[in-house]
């Protein structure tokens, strides 16, 4: 009796460390599964954060290439504007010159009275003083360039093809007379003019000289 009560004693035991030897081996086996995961699922977390960032990175080289570009273009165009915009300045100061000389080529043909020449009739040849006249010989004076321009018109000589012998009083405060002679064909003439107020030296008579 007593040997069978140590028999199943033995073979209880032998269940129980069997049981516990399993039970032991799987939370080992569930500790081993459980730390794989963990270990696996922060390798794949570290590749997955190096992948994002290097998708990052190339997508911040790309934009600042994008950037680098659009910034050259910006500089660029702004020297291709100023370019332009210099050329057409500089276009229309060119048309601006030449409608003033045109402007002054028509004003000058109109400003220019009617008759002339040694017969006449004469006109006053208009001016730019300002009233009270003083009458002046100096050469180069708006007064002698105005006398010549008379002298001129009362002869029909250009300017350019007339010697002036003499320039000078006439025999008033508002009388001048001028000797010219044509370098074309020689003719000579003494020439009164006479000072119309705001309207400029006049002609009052062409005599041949021989």
């Amino acid at each position: 009796m007593k040997r069978n009560q140590r028999y199943e004693s033995r073979l209880e035991k032998r269940k129980q460390n069997r049981f516990l030897n399993i039970a032991i081996g799987l939370v080992v086996l569930l500790i081993v599964v459980v730390a794989f995961n963990l270990f696996s699922g922060d390798d794949n977390e570290t590749a997955s954060t190096n992948k994002s960032n290097s998708e990052q990175n190339e997508n911040n080289e790309s934009n600042n290439s994008s950037i680098e570009m659009e910034t050259d273009d910006s500089k660029s165009k702004p020297d291709n504007e100023d370019s332009e915009s210099q050329d057409k300045e500089e276009s229309a100061e060119d048309q601006d010159k030449a409608d003033e000389e045109t402007t002054e080529e028509e004003k000058t043909e109109s400003e220019t009275p009617e008759g002339g020449g040694p017969e006449g009739p004469w006109q006053p040849i208009g001016t730019s003083q300002a009233e009270p006249h003083t009458k002046t010989y100096d050469d180069g004076s708006q007064d002698w360039n105005e006398m010549v321009q008379a002298l001129s018109y009362a002869t029909s000589i250009p300017q350019d093809q007339m010697t002036i012998f003499w320039l000078g009083n006439g025999g008033g405060p508002d009388l001048s007379k001028g000797t010219v002679q044509s370098k074309a064909d020689g003719k000579k003439y003494d020439v009164m003019l006479q000072w119309v107020p705001e309207k400029g030296w006049q002609p009052t008579s062409v005599t041949p000289v021989q």
